[in-house]
């Protein structure tokens, strides 16, 4: 029996939506560009580094490291859309941020930051990288177009303590944050 050419066409448009729907979620983020800030400092310079050769390595995303001049700077430029993620310290949110009053305690400083800022910025602080509770915070809206990108970060959650921080900023001289950030993600097994 001969099938009719529209019922053929429609089969292979079924085909075609299904094989896109199979896509993996780390394949979700190719042809995207995912805009991360960076500071001067070295240590932010590096931070930026192996989030955005993490990011690149293990989803194929383009990622732009881009210069801001501070952490205020940092923070509109977030609000703006004109970054998707930047490496924070929960003291400076809490205290010139969201100008309010220091928490002692690391763990509920960062749970206080995280809950404010989720709730009154729309921005999303992701695990802490073991010093200084130092963390990524994220657009939400980026999160939503990148799927797979929280766990993929996250996994550097506690991977940072001061020591290795210490040495990754020493190392950096000039411009080689990225060489530096490198060695690290490939040390540590993360690409």
């Amino acid at each position: 029996m001969k099938r009719p050419l529209s019922f053929l066409l429609s089969l292979g448009l079924a085909v075609v939506l299904l094989a896109g729907l199979s896509v993996s979620p780390a394949m979700a983020c190719v042809g995207k560009t995912i805009v991360v800030g960076a500071m001067p400092a070295p240590q932010q310079q590096v931070l930026a580094q192996v989030l955005a050769i993490l990011i690149s390595e293990r989803t194929g995303t383009t990622v732009k490291v881009v210069p801001v001049a501070g952490h205020l700077e940092a923070h509109e430029a977030l609000l703006r859309a004109d970054l998707d993620m930047y490496v924070e310290y929960t003291g400076i949110g809490q205290v010139t941020i969201l100008k309010d009053a220091p928490i002692a305690d690391a763990d509920a400083l960062y749970k206080a930051v995280k809950e404010r800022y989720n709730q009154e910025l729309n921005l999303v602080w992701l695990q802490p990288f073991g010093f200084a509770d130092a963390a990524p915070v994220v657009r939400k809206d980026t999160l939503k177009k990148f799927p797979a990108l929280a766990r993929l970060i996250n996994k550097l959650g506690g991977a940072i303590d001061p020591a290795t921080m210490q040495t990754m900023e020493s190392g950096v001289k000039g411009d080689n944050a990225k060489d530096v950030a490198r060695k690290f993600l490939k040390d540590n097994r993360y690409i």
